[in-house]
Order: structure tokens, then C-alpha cells, then sequence
């Protein structure tokens, strides 16, 4: 097992550059991880207070987008803030004798939060997938204590295997984040094309059924279901635009003998762009639920007039 000190320096020297090589981006990164982390903090905490009123959503695919919503809340309050006090430090004193242990805390958290997110936005995939295929077996399989147990199950494992890759099998759990990259982007890629492919189609299909059927009620359960399935499809484009670039800069840094400040740089403004994922998020919520939008909206009526009150 390495200790915090020879993990440090094995990171520190891998992936991060002398201060006075990039001094000016690492002066852009604090400027724009102080914004995010507040846009990250707001967004997600006015998501998860309107998603416990939409009554459209159904109970399991609530827990999910929850649960997004509170990775995203932790990357506002721990990943961007933690980032910040990393390159301002770093920007003091490149070494790792007074570093070390907010380096790994920053690698450590930030690592398991987005790879959370990542399962989480694969999860959602499949619960609507389940939703669509399934039709009236779908709430007697997909229960609430099964989402809940399961995503917390999923938390664990992402924790453990952080914790032993980073101080025990350092250099093949690289590689392992990097394969199961682009396995888990194939595969969850596949998921959510599919799922959107087979949601429009269902909603054509039951937009027809409506107009000449008697059971409206039904069909217009399945329909949200199908049109749900649609919109979260934007979470996943938005979760890839953000995740892609940061794993291509992260595969020719380690596959480089000797990356240079150029690659350094570029995998932080993409780490940076990934952590941008958990601000972005709530923007989509807002934009493509309307329940959730309106509810956001009416909160902050309430707020607003209260202060200009006073």
C-alpha cells in the first residue's frame, strides 16, 4: 500500500505542471471553479426541492434524477471548492510536503463523484428503457427500495474501488478507468439511442391510439412515460459532451512517457469541462421538464418579492 506522501508525488508529477508554466490557465481554472461551484450548489439544490413536488415523475425515476442531482450538489460543494485550494496551493508551493492530503481528497472525491454521475446518467437510461418495454410490469419490478438500494450498492463499490486503485494498484487502475470508459460509453451510448429511438416511436404510436381509444387515462400514462424517456435522453448528450474530452485527454497523458505542459493543461480544462457537467445539468432539467421548470420558477417568485419587501 502506498502512503498519501508516494501517491502524491506519483500524481503531482504525472498530472500536474509547474506553476510557472501554467500560471495563467491555472489563474482562469480558479476564476471558473468559483462560478460553477456556486451555479452547481444553486442549480442542484433548486432541482432537488422541485423534484420532491413533481407529481408527473414517477417515484423510481425520481430517486434517479435525485440522486444525479445530488452528486452534482456534491461536486459544488466539495469537488469545485477542493480544486480551487489544490491549484492555490500548488501555485505556492509545488511539493507535496504540505499538499498531500488535500491532492488525494481532491482525487479521491472528485473521482468517485463523477464516476456516481456516470452510473447514475446509465441508470436513468435503464429505468426508462425498463419503463418503455415493460408497460404495466414496470412498477412491479422497478420498485423505489430497489432504486434506492441499488444506487446506494453502486456508491459503495465506486468508493472501495477508488480508494484501492489509488493506494494499491495505482498505474492498473488508470488503465482500468480508461477502459471502462470507453466500454461503459459504447454501452451506455447503445442504451440511450436506443431508448430514444424506441421512445419516439411509441409516442407517435400512442398519440394516434388517443384520438380513437377510450382508455385516455392509460394512454396518456404510457405517453409521459415515452416523452420522459425522450427528455432525460438530453441528460445523457449533455453528460457525454462534457465526459468525451476529458477521456481523450486522460488516455495521451498516460499513454505519453513525458507529457508535456500542452497535454497537462488541456486534461485540466477538460477535468474542468467535466466537473462544468454537474451546472449544466440543472439547466436541462429546467429546460425539458416542464413540471419541474415551473415549480423552480414559483419558488423563486416566493423568494424574490419577500426581499424586495424588506
Amino acid at each position: 500500500m502506498a502512503s498519501s506522501l508516494q501517491l502524491c508525488n506519483v500524481v503531482l508529477e504525472k498530472y500536474y505542471e509547474r506553476p510557472e508554466e501554467l500560471d495563467t490557465l491555472f489563474k482562469i481554472m480558479l476564476v471558473l471553479n468559483g462560478l460553477f461551484s456556486f451555479t452547481a450548489v444553486l442549480g442542484n439544490l433548486s432541482i432537488i426541492f422541485a423534484l420532491k413536488k413533481a407529481s408527473s415523475i414517477p417515484s423510481s425515476t425520481q430517486i434517479l434524477l435525485k440522486c444525479l442531482a445530488v452528486t452534482d450538489l456534491g461536486n459544488g460543494v466539495l469537488g469545485h471548492p477542493l480544486y480551487m485550494v489544490v491549484i492555490s496551493r500548488l501555485r505556492q508551493s509545488y511539493t507535496c510536503e504540505n499538499n498531500h492530503q488535500i491532492l488525494l481528497a481532491f482525487l479521491l472525491i472528485e473521482t468517485s463523484l463523477c464516476t456516481a454521475s456516470f452510473i447514475t446518467v446509465t441508470f436513468i437510461g435503464v429505468d426508462r428503457f425498463l419503463a418503455i418495454s415493460l408497460h404495466l410490469r414496470y412498477n412491479e419490478l422497478v420498485t423505489p427500495k430497489r432504486v434506492t438500494a441499488t444506487v446506494l450498492a453502486s456508491w459503495i463499490v465506486v468508493l472501495a474501488t477508488t480508494i484501492i486503485s489509488a493506494f494499491w494498484f495505482l498505474n492498473i487502475g488508470e488503465m482500468l478507468i480508461l477502459i471502462n470508459g470507453y466500454i461503459s460509453t459504447l454501452l451506455v451510448s447503445i442504451i440511450y439511442i436506443r431508448l430514444f429511438s424506441v421512445a419516439r416511436r411509441h409516442v407517435a404510436s400512442i398519440n394516434s391510439q388517443a384520438q380513437v381509444t377510450a382508455h385516455l387515462s392509460s394512454i396518456r400514462k404510457m405517453a409521459r412515460n415515452k416523452t420522459l424517456a425522450i427528455k432525460t435522453f438530453y441528460v445523457f448528450v449533455i453528460f457525454l459532451l462534457c465526459y468525451c474530452p476529458y477521456l481523450i485527454c486522460l488516455t495521451v497523458l498516460l499513454l505519453s512517457s513525458q507529457p508535456n505542459a500542452a497535454i497537462k493543461g488541456a486534461a485540466h480544462l477538460t477535468l474542468v469541462l467535466w466537473m462544468l457537467n454537474s451546472s449544466l445539468n440543472p439547466v436541462v432539467f429546467g429546460w425539458k421538464l416542464k413540471e419541474v421548470r415551473q415549480i423552480v420558477n414559483n419558488d423563486f417568485k416566493k423568494i424574490i418579492p419577500c426581499k424586495s419587501n424588506d
